[in-house]
């Protein structure tokens, strides 16, 4: 995958964060974050303070920590004030345990902005998010106690088991299977191809398994399960995607740029985009822009053609250029696609 791609992808995974949500970092001391979704909710009862106020010049935290409706006890919270969304807390911690109502308490801690987080397992922090790229910021005042509303957390240990991670699967469907989770009312399942339309986006299972049709050309997958109690909160979630690959199928998704060849340098006239053909697309679909434009124009906006070329009639003028090209099948679902490639029209 390209770093472009790479980058494309990590921002789409991003935009993933709501307000009011939490952020994922699967340990966040070693800076390997990602970032997941929850529907995290306050209790229509507020949560309320009584007990000593803070000493002078100093602030006390107090919140409460949920799962699956209940007090959370013994999970470890911790408060940072240098925090950040790829490697987590940094500079002094302050840690605290939730008791037997899954309640916290900061007492007297150093007025300042501070990020809040839960630890879910041995490795696992979720950190409570405000948008995109960045934790929620509490405010600690001087003589006064901050109430934080409860927060329902969830779970990274939901056990994936067929098709195994990394195996081959034959065909053009599959039988996904995970094992059953205790107080589970619900499953949600998301799988995306390499390249093409999503096969699943929280497709609900009642039952720990599900069936799936895949692509009608080889590709690789990844897949994901969340689980949902009787009142609709995310209890728990896969810690990481499976994968799986079929190779057994003619033709892929991935289909491959012939010319111009990545970062090549060219002419501006009689231009010819090529590449892999497809032998199931029945249509391909070609974006273009001129990379020096600040505007980033496209030169071409999706334009559909029927074959696995494109020559221009018209003479580009000096630029840089960045394309890619989607493969479609006759029912209009995309089930491929190129990486995205760039050249330059030489002066």
């Amino acid at each position: 995958m390209s770093q472009m791609k790479k980058i494309a992808a990590w921002l789409l995974v991003l935009l993933l964060l709501t307000s009011c949500g939490i952020l994922e970092s699967d340990d966040a001391e070693n800076g390997e974050d990602a970032a997941a979704e929850t529907n995290t909710a306050v209790a229509e009862a507020e949560l309320e303070y009584d007990g000593d106020p803070p000493a002078e010049g100093k602030g006390n935290v107090f919140g409460e920590i949920r799962w699956n409706g209940r007090g959370a006890e013994g999970y470890e919270v911790k408060l940072c004030q240098d925090f950040s969304s790829f490697s987590g807390c940094g500079g002094e911690e302050l840690i605290r345990e939730t008791d037997s109502d899954g309640q916290y308490l900061f007492e007297d801690i150093a007025p300042g902005i501070y990020a809040l987080s839960v630890k879910v397992d041995n490795e696992n922090w979720l950190y409570v998010s405000s948008g995109i790229l960045s934790s929620a910021e509490f405010e600690v005042e001087a003589g006064k106690t901050l109430t934080i509303g409860i927060q329902d957390i969830f779970k990274l240990n939901v056990k994936l088991e067929e098709p195994r991670n990394g195996s081959k699967v034959a065909g053009e469907e599959v039988l996904l299977n995970w094992q059953d989770y205790p107080d589970a009312d619900y499953y949600k399942v998301t799988m995306y191809p390499d390249e093409g339309d999503a096969i699943l986006i929280d497709k609900r299972a009642n039952e720990s398994s599900m069936r799936a049709d895949l692509l009608p050309v080889s590709c690789g997958y990844r897949w994901s399960v969340e689980v949902f109690n009787s009142d609709r909160i995310k209890i728990a979630e896969t810690a990481e995607d499976f994968d799986f690959v079929v190779d057994s199928l003619d033709g892929s998704c991935q289909l491959i740029i012939q010319e111009p060849s990545d970062g090549a340098e060219i002419r501006g006239d009689d231009i010819v985009l090529d590449w892999e053909d497809s032998p199931v697309a029945v249509t391909y679909k070609i974006l273009m822009w001129n990379d020096d434009d600040p505007d980033r124009t496209n030169v071409l906006d999706f334009v559909e053609v029927n074959e696995s070329s494109y020559r221009f009639d018209i003479t580009l003028e000096p630029a840089r250029y960045v394309w890619s090209v989607t493969a479609y099948d006759e029912s209009g679902d995309k089930i491929g696609g190129t990486e995205i490639f760039d050249f330059t029209v030489r002066p």
